[in-house]
């Protein structure tokens, strides 16, 4: 390939991405959204989280008397993710308190819905403090 033609093509792909990741939610540590919901692969089960309140709204969308529950973790502390919340076939409203803040700053969790079916979403990450 000649390099006038791999710079046209080079430029073309970085724009074409840049155009896709303005479309993205904002990604980020790792790769992961910063939104407040999440859901598994069908939509079988999610979660949205309130953090006035430290709510979470759990949906168990498929009725086959399986489990539904929200798997949750700091980020930047390194421990094992905790379980809050069980739902099964139907929708729940679960408080659980959450640190707001972590040896002085402001906190914020990773979490993730799971089924026993279809497993876990992808994990998303927000903000623990304000409405």
């Amino acid at each position: 390939m000649n390099t006038r033609k791999h710079l046209i093509t080079t430029a073309l792909s970085v724009t074409l991405l840049g155009s896709a990741l303005a479309l993205a939610p904002t990604a980020g540590a790792a790769g992961y959204p910063n939104q407040n919901w999440a859901r598994t692969s069908g939509n079988s089960a999610g979660v949205v989280f309130h953090p006035y309140g430290d709510q979470f709204e759990i949906w168990d969308n498929v009725h086959d008397a399986s489990a539904t529950w929200v798997a949750y973790n700091y980020k930047g502390v390194n421990d094992s993710w905790k379980r809050v919340g069980r739902v099964v076939d139907g929708h729940q409203t679960v408080s659980h308190n959450l640190y707001e803040s972590i040896n002085g700053k402001r906190a914020y969790i990773y979490f993730e819905v799971c089924d026993t079916v279809k497993g876990c979403s992808k994990a998303s990450w927000y903000r623990t403090w304000g409405s």
